[in-house]
């Protein structure tokens, strides 16, 4: 969208494009911390777990085999 489209529309800001930007919007937004509580903090803990996990093998292969015993 240009960025007269996303004024007609009232879109004042873009979406985080990746998941570290998204966890760090979130870990800053006090209203949604306030409202969902625990949730975020939840929320954010297994983020952070599972992101450790994906990155700890050292190579693709090794990923995929994880994911696929895992899930």
């Amino acid at each position: 969208m240009t960025e007269a489209e996303r004024e007609a529309v009232c879109v004042k800001r873009r979406l985080p494009r990746t998941w570290e930007e998204a966890r760090d919007a979130l870990e800053g937004d006090v209203a949604m911390r306030d409202l969902l509580g625990g949730v975020v903090e939840g929320f954010l803990a297994v983020g952070e777990t599972l992101d450790g996990l994906l990155h700890s093998p050292t190579s693709e292969a090794e990923r995929v085999q994880m994911l696929v015993e895992n899930y």
